[in-house]
């Protein structure tokens, strides 16, 4: 169909024909400079101002087209010979292969590979494939390049203190984290307002996937093993509540107040059982309480941290040592080991009777608090510890003194672990915001790595089941998940074996220098009892300990002779 549209309009009303021409420039007006606007200009120095031109961007997400992939293959033993030739008949096969071979497609693709066939023949004939051209070189080992990368950076709105993080147990694994200052409540009073803590998702460092809203202050928490949506935190006031991230942002369950801690809980660890519902918790108060997430109306056990007890008296807590960190292994079920402010860790026997029974070692570790005590993947009888500036290595069958002593830092060190998998490694971080990662094998007096992690004081730490990941909170609410190299995570074909033979040598020395400590005071002892006309002069311990240990030098060195092993000098010198 033909749509059209009819417009008029008079020639006079189209005005006047435009003609140009060129004309001289002449001035139509000049406007001169106002002496009152002059005086009012100002020179002022050059400003700086940056600015954005382009415009801010929007993410946006969508459903793509789901593609269905199949692998599906086929099982060619004869060639692709065609549908209609039989390959098991002889003659038909030789039927086609003629008939082919007539044809002149095939004579050509024959001589237009003939010249490439040919070189690919004769280089074949010129190198032998299995010849060992390299036979006789010794072979060098690959070279261990240790990297430590930031991958994501989570922070916390507030710039809160990192008080714990764990990690939860299922295939898209979280990160919780939770934030507050542990200052100790005076008189019902606390410094922290904002209590919120986060549960983040490693690719997603701008929101939190999920927040935990607790009716305190939450200084410690725990993922359950069975559940991944159930996650246990130990709250400033003492008590211990559940959250369900299925139900809702606030706890489901929370322990009442006549049956929790005095002081916050320091310490959470959950504990081997049928359905992984166990937990015990430690708190500054000197107690230790066990409970089960199924029901929380009254804890199912409780003990007292007490190293000793005045003849005459009662245990209680005025006889408590104050629980700062506690470590369980499923390998002893009824035993832990309990860490305390005045720098004690504690050998516990759950079902002992006695203070001797329960209290069964007691290690004299650090001038301070202990901050964190951690068992070796390797063995069960050695564990780790840090506190006031050092990280220690000891060993259960040696209470005196750690196997391995650790060099003093400039600063506290603030947590420690072992590495998941590679069992000579451990990890320290400390105020000087650095991460320093030591192998026992490799490098014993300095890290192999030290990184910078952030210009703030570092607090937490907590390494991934899987080892490539660390997570790592500072005092100003930022956490870093940091990547290690394959070299940082993995050991070497024969670490466990070497690492065994290094614990047990620094054990025997140990219980060799002991003994011969005991010795030399028991003889002091006898001859300051005997009646003696000189006195007897109490030699120095520094000079004791040296004595005991060329001796136990000499002793290694006649037994390696006698294995048929080339000794070379020792040169290990003992720090203390």
């Amino acid at each position: 169909m033909d749509i059209h549209f009819q417009y008029l309009k008079k020639r006079k009303n189209f005005g006047h024909q435009t003609l140009f021409c060129e004309v001289p420039a002449h001035l139509i007006d000049s406007i001169d400079p106002s002496p009152e606007e002059y005086k009012r200009y100002i020179l002022r120095n050059p400003v700086h101002q940056a600015s954005q031109v382009g415009k801010n961007m929007s993410q946006c997400e969508i459903n793509t087209i789901r593609v269905e992939y199949a692998n599906e293959g086929a099982n060619h033993a004869e060639g692709g010979w065609p549908k209609d030739v039989n390959c098991l008949d002889e003659e038909a096969t030789l039927r086609y292969r003629r008939r082919i071979e007539r044809d002149d497609c095939y004579v050509n693709a024959v001589l237009s590979t003939f010249k490439k066939f040919n070189h690919t023949i004769k280089q074949n004939n010129a190198i032998e494939m299995y010849q060992m051209y390299f036979h006789g070189m010794p072979q060098e080992c690959a070279v261990e390049k240790y990297i430590v990368t930031n991958k994501n950076t989570f922070r916390d709105g507030g710039a809160r203190p990192v008080s714990c993080i764990d990690w939860t147990i299922e295939e898209d694994t979280k990160m919780v984290v939770t934030y507050c200052n542990k200052t100790y409540p005076y008189e019902g009073t606390t410094v922290n307002k904002n209590l919120e803590g986060y549960v983040w998702s490693v690719e997603n460092p701008n929101t939190p996937f999920y927040e935990l809203r607790p009716p305190s202050a939450c200084w410690q928490i725990a993922c359950s093993p069975a559940s991944p949506s159930i996650i246990v935190g130990g709250l400033e006031d003492g008590r211990v509540c559940i959250f369900d991230m299925r139900v809702q942002d606030e706890p489901t369950i929370i322990s009442p107040f006549h049956l929790a801690h005095r002081d916050p809980v320091s310490s959470l660890i959950y504990i081997s059982s049928r359905h992984n519902n166990e937990f015990f918790t430690g708190s500054t108060d000197g107690s230790c309480l066990w409970w089960d997430i199924r029901d929380f109306s009254v804890p199912l056990d409780s003990m007292i941290i007490a190293t000793e007890v005045p003849p005459g008296e009662v245990l209680s807590l005025a006889h408590a040592q104050p629980v700062s960190a506690l470590q369980y292994d499923r390998s002893f079920p009824t035993r832990f080991l309990c860490g305390t402010d005045t720098g004690l860790i504690i050998n516990v026997n759950r079902k002992g009777k006695t203070i001797s029974e329960t209290m069964t070692t007691i290690f004299r570790a650090h001038n301070g608090p202990v901050k964190a005590v951690h068992r070796s993947p390797l063995t069960s009888k050695m564990f780790i510890s840090c506190g006031d500036w050092t990280v220690h290595v000891w060993s259960d069958e040696v209470a005196v003194s750690p196997i391995i002593t650790g060099l003093a830092h400039k600063y506290p060190i603030t947590d420690v672990c072992w590495a998941p998998i590679r069992i000579s490694s451990y990890m320290s971080i400390s105020t000087d915001g650095k991460l320093r990662v030591w192998d026992l094998l490799r490098r014993y007096k300095k890290p192999i790595v030290s990184f910078l992690v952030s210009v703030n004081p570092l607090m937490k730490m907590k390494p991934h089941e899987d080892g490539r990941f660390l997570a790592v909170g500072d005092k100003k609410g930022a956490t870093f998940l940091l990547g290690l190299s394959e070299s940082l995570v993995l050991p070497g074909s024969q670490d466990k074996p070497v690492m065994l033979q290094s614990y047990e040598r620094e054990n025997r020395r140990e219980r060799i220098l002991e003994n011969r400590v005991k010795e030399i005071r028991l003889k002091m002892k006898a001859e300051e009892e005997g009646e003696l006309e000189l006195a007897v002069i109490e030699p120095d311990d520094e000079e004791v300990y040296r004595n005991a240990e060329e001796e136990y030098k000499k002793m290694l060195a006649m037994e390696m002779a006698n294995m048929g092993v080339v000794t070379s000098k020792i040169n290990r010198s003992r720090v203390r």
